[in-house]
């Protein structure tokens, strides 16, 4: 085994860095943290925003479309907006396959012409490159669900993998 020749150099810290296990190198490096912080807070906001205007704008399509004031051809919009495996548990407990779920819409078109629908509360509960869960309340009247979603981030746009739906009360 040879032995390398010691580098006085690199042991050395260049102008103003401090040296690796000092406590002005910890704080160096909490700073440079921070620093990043605001790049990921803002990232994260965004993409908190996008979530929470695709909750929005599906409910927004649900609402018209139940009113009967969205153009047909909308359907299938909304309906591309859902994943193939697509499934909803549903608030009475029936677990509905995505055919099911675009057969029960489809039908009610137009027959809840006073449909209003509030969102409230989006809230991402967790993300990845390519999945973010989040939840929120959908109201209708005086009945609200407490939801669940699982979307697909994608170059398209999000699509709607799984929705858990459970009533509130009160």
């Amino acid at each position: 085994m040879t032995a390398r020749p010691h580098d006085a150099e690199a042991d050395t810290p260049r102008a103003g860095t401090p040296r690796a296990g000092t406590p002005q190198a910890d704080a160096a490096q909490a700073d440079a943290a921070q620093a990043d912080a605001p790049v990921a807070d803002a990232a994260e906001a965004d993409m908190a925003e996008g979530v929470r205007a695709e909750v929005v704008r599906h409910h927004q399509v649900i609402e018209g479309w139940l009113a009967g004031t969205a153009p047909r051809a909308s359907f299938g919009r909304f309906a591309d907006a859902h994943a193939p495996g697509f499934t909803l548990a549903a608030p009475d407990g029936r677990l509905l396959s995505r055919a099911e779920v675009l057969a029960e819409v489809e039908a009610a078109y137009g027959r809840m012409p006073d449909a209003r629908i509030e969102i409230r509360d989006v809230t991402v509960v967790t993300a990845t490159p390519t999945l973010v869960v989040a939840r929120y309340e959908e109201w209708q009247d005086a009945a609200g669900r407490r939801a669940t979603v699982v979307l697909e981030r994608g170059p398209a746009g999000p699509r709607w993998l799984h929705l858990h739906e459970t009533w509130l009360t009160g």
